[in-house]
């Protein structure tokens, strides 16, 4: 059988536990705020990279086959027209 004691805590305890919960809330608060700030800019950055990356790409296979990216073009185009006809 546990012998311990129960202390009713005053108030003054309860005050201060929650005061030092609060700060703690806080600074928890705070840290997934950077971490999630930190996160979005990471994802910014890549994106970006991505972004760069696909027109580089993009623009070499237009230099080194012009006829093929006319003629996507020209199909894509056809495309857009028939469903614009049918809407």
């Amino acid at each position: 059988m546990n012998d311990a004691v129960k202390t009713k805590a005053s108030p003054d305890d309860l005050s201060q536990q929650i005061e030092d919960l609060r700060e703690d809330l806080l600074k928890l608060a705070a840290t997934v705020r950077n971490e999630m700030s930190e996160g979005i800019e990471e994802a910014g950055r890549q994106i970006s990279k991505t972004s760069r990356d696909a027109k580089t790409t993009a623009t070499n296979a237009v230099i080194g086959h012009p006829l093929t990216a006319v003629g996507i073009a020209a199909g894509i185009g056809l495309l857009l027209g028939l469903l614009a006809r049918k809407g």
